[in-house]
This record gives C-alpha cells, structure tokens and sequence, in this order.
C-alpha cells in the first residue's frame, strides 16, 4: 500500500549529545561559590594584595581564577597574560589561558596555549587532554589520539583518554577500535557514564541486544537523565518491541515533560498499531512544544486522510510546507489530494 511505503520513508530522531568531558579533576579553583558577592569580594581582597604586591604572578593568577568562574572573561584573559608575563615558565598558567581562549571560542590559540603548557610539562595529563579534546573537535584527529596516547603510555587506566580515544576513532569510522577504547574506559571506571551511552549508540545502530544493556547501565549510573531512558527507548522503537519503547519513553517525559521528540515517537508509535486518536493526541501535544516540528504535521496529515478527512489534511499539509517548502512527502499528499 502507499501508506506503508510513507512508513518506511520516515526516519525515527536519534539524539546524540555533543560529549564534553571535564578533564581537569584534580585541579581545584581558589573559588568554589558562585555567589556574584562573595566572588566580588574576593576580587577587592586579591586586587588590594596586589597592588601591594604587583609582582606576585600567583596572586594574579587566582585573580584570574576568580573571574573565569564569574565568566568575566576578557578581565580573566587579561590577568592570565600578565601573569605569564611575570613568570613564563609555569605550565599550570599556560594552562589556564587555554581554557580562557577555549571558553571564548578561540580554539587556535587555546591549543597553542595548551601545547606550550605540554612543551613545559611533558607528563602533563590536564593540558594534554584538553589538547586531545580540542583536537577532536576540530577534526584533527591524528594530534589528538598522539596526546592520547602519550597519556595512556604512562597512565595505561586513564579512562577519558579511552573515552576520547575511541570518539576519535568512532568518527574516523574505524567502529571497532572505538568499541574497544569504550570498553576500556567504561573498564577502568564504573560510573562512566558518556562511555557506555556511546557503545549503546553504536550497537543501537546494529539492533545488537547489547544495546539495551549498555543503555540500562547508563540509567543505574544517572537514573535522573532522561537521555539513557530515550535511547532505550529508541533501540526498542527499532526493534519493534513497543510496549518496552512506550514504557521508556514514558519515563523522559516523567523526567523532562517539554522532551517534544519523546512526544513524536509515541505518537509514531501508536500510529504503527493502529492508535490514530491516540497518535494525534501525542502529536497535538508535541506541536505545542514545538510549532515547527514539520514531521508532526505532516503525520496529523497523514492520519486525517486514512480518515478522509481531506480538510484537516490539506491544512496539516500546508503547513508543513510552509515549514519546509521541500518536503517531497508532502507536495505529493496535496498531489493526491487535488
């Protein structure tokens, strides 16, 4: 039938989170609150020892500190580079200055900083993962897994570099590398959240039973995010198993009831067994989320032509052209409607 031919045209949504993994666990800054007073405070104390001191990089230093976690960042910026000024052999201040310039959005000069921080330190584990981070990022895949590597030449259980060894290696298509550096960083660290919603991802691609395991891990680990419960969900959408997928999907909305794709897929699912009142309530639902969603219309289109109703159906349609001019799915339902 045409109807099912429209079926197998639609594509589910896959929500794959821009991974980033703080990698500076040990380095603690001078101020934990974000208290815009208290934070202020400590700028006037520092500034005061400073102009009694003015030579004192380190004062500087926390200074910068300070306004990096008010995220007044060009004052940040301005202190780290007087700072190095005064002492231009302390790796720990080329550091920082790269995470300044990367929160600025200046990634070439946050991995020139963060090279001249390596050069200083050669065992410096924060610089060079951040350094392998960026270059990740920015495609550069060679230079990252060469930081990588020099880390996990002399900490063989660091698990972020795993994890970011195999992201490099997952976009470098090399998919069976990467399953292996998340295994090893999900290995070396139980909790690892990112890594084993990463492997789930990649046998969710395969519909591979382990899928499920690795995205039922993910939740014991954080239970309270909803992402693991929606790529459960997904897995089970694709394999047919909707009950499992309704269930899943339930629970995101329990944990985030403005997730609009969460809204789409049970709808979908429901209009796959028959459920036409029932998917256009989810729909009707996920549109108010999101006027824009054009797949909702063009399926509340769908639904009221199986019904006959060919009003509601040219304006659903309309609309989703409106919305996306280029939608073939569509111009060919007015074609039919006409």
């Amino acid at each position: 039938m045409y109807f099912k031919s429209i079926f197998i045209k639609l594509t589910f949504v896959i929500l794959v989170s821009v991974l980033v993994v703080s990698c500076n666990r040990n380095q603690k800054p001078v101020v934990v609150s974000t208290d815009s007073t208290i934070l202020s405070n400590s700028v006037k104390e520092i500034s005061i020892n400073i102009e009694k001191d003015p030579a004192n990089a380190e004062l500087i230093y926390q200074r910068a500190q300070i306004y990096f976690n008010q995220k007044v960042l060009d004052k940040a910026l301005s202190d780290i580079e007087q700072a190095i000024n005064i002492d231009k052999k302390n790796p720990i201040y080329y550091y920082f200055k790269g995470r300044i310039l990367y929160a600025l959005n200046k990634t070439l000069k946050a991995s020139d900083a963060y090279e001249e921080a390596v050069k200083l330190k050669p065992d410096y584990t924060e610089a060079q993962l951040k350094a392998a981070e960026l270059y990740y990022i920015v495609k550069e895949h060679a230079r990252s897994l060469r930081y990588l590597d020099a880390i996990i030449s002399r900490e063989s259980e660091n698990a972020v570099a795993h994890f970011f060894k195999g992201m490099n290696h997952k976009e470098m298509k090399d998919t069976a590398k990467a399953i292996d550096d998340f295994q090893k960083a999900f290995e070396f660290d139980k909790n690892f959240y990112d890594a084993v919603i990463q492997l789930g991802l990649i046998y969710m691609a395969r519909n591979n039973k382990l899928a499920n395991e690795y995205f039922s891990s993910a939740i014991r680990i954080n239970p309270k995010n909803d992402e693991a419960y929606f790529d459960r969900a997904l897995y089970f959408q694709n394999i047919h198993q909707y009950k499992q997928a309704i269930v899943d999907y339930r629970k995101v909305l329990s944990i985030n009831p403005s997730n609009d794709i969460a809204y789409y897929n049970v709808g979908y699912i429901n209009f796959e067994t028959k459920h036409f009142d029932e998917a256009i309530r989810n729909w009707n639902i996920c549109i108010q989320m999101n006027n824009n969603y054009t797949k909702a219309y063009y399926m509340r289109g769908l639904v009221y032509e199986m019904q006959n109703d060919k009003k509601n159906a040219k304006l659903n349609y309309e609309y989703t052209l409106q919305l996306e001019p280029n939608f073939d799915l569509a111009i060919e339902a007015l074609h039919r409607l006409k």
